[in-house]
């Protein structure tokens, strides 16, 4: 536990969101129960304590305190963002991994480059949907870095693209290089630390480097640059390290989107005879991200699929959906999925009509149109 802090203390003036939690312990000084009180209506938002987080996530394990969380964390994201969600597109593998050993769950990696040519007959496709948005993403280079490559990329689809851009290869950059992509009109550069905990870091990803991806949050920092991070959950982490986790993001005023991925084990991975993470863990920290990182997308990432939204948007999760995406395989047929050959086995894949039946009956909103991020918070 964390030493004792001073929980809470309600307040005369009205506040927007009030969460108080009253401690208990036992002689011997450890926690043995709590209660969550809630105020609602209120202007400013609560200052939780790591102790008072960890109750509450703990407490809310419990369904009938589950509530409570999800309706206060569904009342800041409204109140921050609204109630529109947005589609966004990506691909994975557009940079060969050359990390090694490989990480013990992944199987995303890719051993070549995307075509250029190719990925550009994509982007004027998703762009011509009416998406404004899309995610470069994959693989990493620690050793020599993708710095000049990234970098000439990004200046070939600029000639051809109006999409924003973001950019996601891990640590495969030098700071100078950041500081380029921010003359080049990049959206954001995205460092997930997948998990915060050196120890389990290290087990399953051994040939990666944690202290290298939280470098490159704060090189984002010092550049000026908007950033994103991700949690990849069931990896082995505790409550309170994922209280942690999310409290040691709070420094980054840079960081706008938080994506938050469900392990899933996969057949020839080291990890492939873990468990699945539960969706109610899901849930539970979008909620817990949502009240500890008021101002920040908390997003859903790789391993969740479509039934998973309807709960992440009940936990306060929005506003970002992930709708178009290049993918390296032909998708099996489905109901409400278009695919689009773009050359050299590669294809353009439109799920927005599927997300959309998830979301029936939900009287949601879904639109292609990207929110004012720097209207709505001028640090970025």
């Amino acid at each position: 536990m964390w030493p004792a802090e001073q929980p809470l203390q309600p307040s005369s003036s009205a506040l927007t969101l009030y969460v108080y939690a009253e401690l208990q312990f036992n002689t011997a000084g450890q926690f043995y129960s709590g209660i969550i009180l809630w105020k609602r209506g209120s202007d400013m938002y609560p200052n939780l304590t790591r102790e008072q987080a960890l109750l509450i996530l703990q407490s809310a394990r419990n369904p009938d305190k589950a509530y409570d969380l999800f309706a206060q964390a569904a009342e800041v994201r409204d109140k921050v963002f609204g109630k529109r969600l947005w589609w966004s597109s990506g691909s994975g593998g557009i940079f060969p991994c050359l990390v090694k050993p490989r990480c013990s769950y992944c199987t995303y990696y890719t051993e070549k480059l995307f075509p250029t040519d190719v990925l550009l007959t994509g982007l004027e496709l998703i762009e011509s949907l009416g998406i404004q948005q899309f995610h470069i993403s994959g693989g990493t280079d620690l050793d020599e870095g993708y710095d000049e490559q990234l970098l000439e990329l990004v200046q070939t689809i600029k000639t051809r693209s109006g999409l924003k851009l973001e950019i996601n290869l891990g640590p495969s950059f030098r700071q100078e290089t950041v500081l380029e992509l921010k003359k080049l009109g990049i959206d954001s550069v995205t460092s997930s630390l997948e998990c915060n905990t050196p120890a389990i870091f290290a087990a399953s990803k051994p040939g990666d480097s944690l202290e290298r991806r939280r470098e490159l949050l704060h090189y984002c920092e010092e550049a000026d640059m908007p950033s994103r991070s991700m949690m990849l959950l069931g990896l082995g982490e505790t409550d309170q390290e994922r209280i942690e986790h999310l409290f040691y993001l709070q420094q980054f005023k840079k960081l706008y989107q938080l994506r938050l991925s469900r392990f899933m084990p996969f057949p020839g991975t080291l990890y492939k005879d873990r468990s699945r993470c539960s969706p109610w863990d899901t849930a539970l920290i979008t909620a817990m991200a949502r009240l500890i990182l008021p101002n920040l997308e908390i997003s859903l990432a790789a391993g969740n699929s479509n039934d998973d939204i309807p709960l992440w948007y009940l936990a306060g999760g929005g506003n970002q959906l992930l709708g178009v995406s290049i993918t390296k395989k032909e998708p099996p047929a489905a109901p409400d999925v278009d695919v689009y050959a773009i050359g050299e086995g590669a294809y353009v894949v439109d799920k927005r009509k599927q997300v959309a039946r998830v979301l029936e009956g939900m009287n949601l909103e879904v639109t292609c149109e990207m929110p004012d991020y720097r209207a709505l918070h001028p640090q970025l």
